[in-house]
């Protein structure tokens, strides 16, 4: 092994260009190597959603949720399997054992939901199966406001979104404050009376003459005909003109019983930026993509498309950015260049005292050449650059000059006994390369076992020791290998300039290095001098030893995973008591705004009201919630400290009139959630519940817990129609005939698709009653055609008042609860 030094001390040119490509291929690997906050982490896990507009979570939980179960149960390696039903959604989480073979699983799983999705309604949306991935959370948020139609702001959000859609480095934009244009057909329940039509004929009528047919071809003596049959709307006059039914000699079309209109979706959820109303587009990167390219890109794509706007748009439309995860990844990166150059300065001032110029800069040399050869290698294994390998690069700066100082000290030494500096260096070099080995070594064992680490903990841990292999490793290389050859360089030009053959700066050197090496040799020599010191020295080590431990285990503040910082960002989850609609969820949602908009170091207030918001890290919102509202700090360097900011915040929202309002600050690392939960589960509800409050009582008079929740849904109520199916039977009536006449005071009755020719996407047709009798009491007044006539379907269906549960948690087939809480600080 020592014959690599002779080598590359006989190749100096060979090894000084190879100095010089291996610094140049590490600063090009730096500077295009992805850089992320946190490491891309293989979760084994998967998530599943699917949609049933209008469904209720009991109804979720049977028609969508059970079916899920009974196939995914006998998934292989299926570590937990937890359900989540709640109105017009339920979700799977998929837990599996570390190891597992993601393709074939995920081949596994959705085969398993083929199957469930052959037992659910045909209303249901098609299932989604998701990879989780902490880096598909948001990097950016573009928001759009302004005083104009809301038409206008949709379209150039819509637009906005294919145009940063088509960087190659952004995975998908989610809209929030946003809605869907549809074409509603309103119809007029007195014009239906009028012309004797049933709101099941005009459904029928409607679905079976917009569609397309595969009507073949003709093969023929002459030739091969394709037929087209055209039948799906090309516009509003086909829908205008479409026949319902035939009266006398008159025939029925939707002109006589409806009004045709393009408008958008009911909203089921609003944006705020700053209390202002906005529409946000958020951006997701692809695993692996630069952030901060990606950001800056997506920036330029936002400047260009806004420069394009005619120019009433441009004064009008306010376009801002937040939530910009790039600039923690920047200050990252700059911390970690401060941090690189202090090191060098202080090492190179350290060992300027203690072994004289030339070795100090040696030495100082190590550090940048150690860590552009790791980043060489980090760039080799595919791997980014995220605040665990910044940790592990400053963490490795104060050892990783250790070989580098033993070569260069025991050169200098040589050197002043008139050694030549080929000669010295190249000694000093073999004749310390199996200690510094070792030395590295043994350092190296210490962190070898992180490696191992299982679980989520182990995988987002597991670049620490990874980095310091590679800096160590490459410490190793400049200290044993290019430490002597650039050392033979600069004695060589040292004695050029002072014409001299001996080297002068180590005469200087003498001295100091006598005075030092003289007071180490006078404290060993009273050490082993006589038989009893060393005795004296082991137990006074074995007392201290045991000193501290007593200290630490008697006053120390408790244990935590990962180190706690400032805070960046928090959460507020709003949840709120009764049946709100979602105008009543925003205006509750911005009475919290109100309160905390005024505090002093909040930088950025998005407020989301029902479904939407940021899917941010950190936290764990409640089923129920009805808003979430994220804030972003200002910078840290120019504001007071977050944690008294976060107080401020829990102060302004305590005692808000039937609101629960929870600040739930942003957390670093894998962590899910608040440190102390119990699960509670079971079949029997009542029985769950009872037991869930006895917990929380418990959790309450623990004085060392803070932040107690738990997620028992909120009271309500629902509607429920109780049909008399023998009743309804003799009137020739049945439950579909009466669903649909009840979607009609709803959401509307799906009637299929239309495609206007100035858009790509296709717009749902949907009928239903104007918004003035969209009301719980028209279905009191509720006629249904029969073969008796018109009769009230009030004589075989009941409306009832029963409580309401707006989600069901289930976890392997049981119901469960979850009691959840922070702990003090210092605790």
């Amino acid at each position: 092994m020592k014959g690599i030094v002779d080598w590359s001390i006989a190749r100096m040119r060979m090894i000084s260009a190879l100095i010089v490509l291996s610094v140049l291929a590490g600063y090009a690997a730096y500077v295009g190597l992805p850089k992320e906050g946190s490491p891309n982490i293989d979760i084994p896990a998967l998530y599943i959603t699917v949609n049933l507009p209008g469904a209720s979570a009991t109804d979720v939980e049977r028609l969508l949720v059970k079916p899920l179960e009974t196939k995914l149960r006998g998934l292989e390696g299926l570590k937990e399997l937890q359900t989540f039903a709640s109105e017009n959604h339920a979700s799977a989480f998929l837990e599996f054992d570390f190891g597992w073979d993601k393709t074939q699983t995920l081949a596994d799983v959705r085969d398993k939901v083929d199957q469930a999705q052959a037992e659910m309604p045909d209303e249901a949306e098609e299932p989604r199966v998701l990879e989780i991935n902490l880096s598909e959370f948001p990097v950016l948020v573009v928001s759009l406001a302004g005083e104009i139609s809301q038409r206008t702001l949709f379209k150039l959000a819509d637009d906005l979104q294919s145009e940063i859609e088509a960087i190659s480095s952004v995975l998908e934009v989610g809209l929030a404050g946003y809605r869907e244009e549809m074409l509603e057909v309103l119809v007029d329940p007195a014009a239906l009376d009028t012309y004797d039509v049933t709101a099941q004929e005009m459904i029928t009528a409607f679905r079976n003459n917009n569609s397309l047919v595969a009507a073949g071809s003709v093969d023929t003596e002459f030739g091969a005909f394709s037929v087209k049959l055209p039948g799906a709307f090309d516009s509003l006059q086909d829908i205008y003109s479409l026949p319902i039914k035939v009266s006398g000699e008159r025939i029925v079309t939707v002109r006589d019983i409806a009004q045709v209109r393009r408008t958008f979706e009911d909203p089921t959820g609003t944006a705020r930026l700053n209390g202002e109303t906005t529409v946000s587009l958020q951006v997701k990167k692809r695993t692996g993509e630069n952030i901060i390219e990606t950001v800056d890109h997506i920036q330029e794509v936002v400047e260009k498309a806004k420069s394009e706007w005619p120019e009433t748009l441009q004064k009008t439309v306010r376009v801002s950015m937040s939530m910009n995860e790039a600039n923690s990844v920047k200050d990252m990166v700059q911390q970690l260049e401060s941090s690189v150059l202090t090191a060098v300065l202080l090492v190179l001032i350290v060992v300027l005292l203690s072994l004289g110029f030339r070795s100090s800069l040696l030495v100082g040399l190590a550090i940048p050449c150690s860590f552009l050869l790791s980043f060489a290698l980090l760039a080799v294994f595919g791997m980014n650059v995220n605040n665990m390998v910044m940790f592990g690069l400053i963490l490795a700066v104060g050892m990783l000059v250790d070989g580098a100082i033993i070569v260069t000290e025991y050169a200098d030494r040589r050197l002043s006994e008139g050694a030549r500096p080929g000669d010295a260096y190249a000694e000093a070099s073999k004749r310390m390369f199996w200690p510094i080995i070792s030395s590295t070594a043994t350092t190296l064992c210490a962190f070898l076992p992180m490696l191992f680490w299982p679980g989520t903990p182990g995988q987002f841990m597991r670049y620490l020791p990874i980095t310091l292999i590679f800096v160590l490793g490459a410490s190793l290389i400049v200290a044993l290998i290019f430490i002597p050859v650039l050392g033979r360089i600069l004695a060589r030009i040292s004695n050029r300039i002072h014409n001299k053959k001996s080297n002068p700066q180590a005469v200087q050197d003498t001295p100091q290095q006598e005075t030092g090496n003289r007071f180490a040799a006078d404290v060993t020599r009273l050490i082993v001098s006589r038989a009893w010191p060393p005795f004296v020295v082991l137990g006074g080590t074995f007392v201290f030893f045991i000193a501290v431990l007593m200290l630490y285990m008697n006053f120390n503040n408790g244990t935590e995973f990962f180190v706690k910082t400032e805070p960046e960002r928090a959460n507020i989850y709003v949840r709120a008591i009764g049946n709100l609609s979602i105008k009543e969820k925003d205006l509750l949602v911005q009475s919290v705004e109100e309160r905390i908009e005024d505090i002093d170091g909040i930088e950025t207030i998005f407020a989301f009201a029902g479904e939407g918001g940021l899917n941010q890290q950190g936290g764990e919102k409640p089923q129920d919630a009805i808003g979430t509202i994220q804030i972003e700090l200002a910078p840290w360097y120019a504001r007071r400290k977050g944690d008294l900011i976060l107080s401020d915040i829990n102060d302004a929202l305590r005692n808000l009139p039937g609101i629960y309002a929870e600040v739930a600050e942003q957390k670093d690392g894998p962590q899910q959630g608040k440190p102390i939960q119990v699960q509670v589960s079971g079949s029997d509800w009542q029985r769950l519940l009872t037991a869930t409050q006895i917990i929380r009582d418990k959790f309450e008079a623990t004085p060392e817990l803070a932040n107690i929740d738990d997620t028992r849904p909120l009271p309500g109520i629902d509607w429920q129609l109780n049909v008399d199916r023998m009743q309804a039977g003799r009137f020739n009536t049945d439950i579909a005939t009466i669903g649909t006449l009840v979607q009609l005071t709803t959401r509307g009755a799906n009637l299929g698709s239309y495609r206007p020719d100035d858009t790509d996407e296709e717009l749902d047709i949907r009928a239903r009653y104007p918004e003035e009798q969209r009301v719980i009491s028209t279905l009191d007044h509720m006629k249904i055609r029969t073969n008796e006539g018109l009769v009230p379907m009030s004589n075989f269906v009941e409306r009832t008042a029963v409580p309401r549960v707006s989600t069901y948690s289930r976890i392997d087939g049981d119901r469960f609860f979850l009691v959840r809480a922070d702990v003090k600080p210092g605790e």
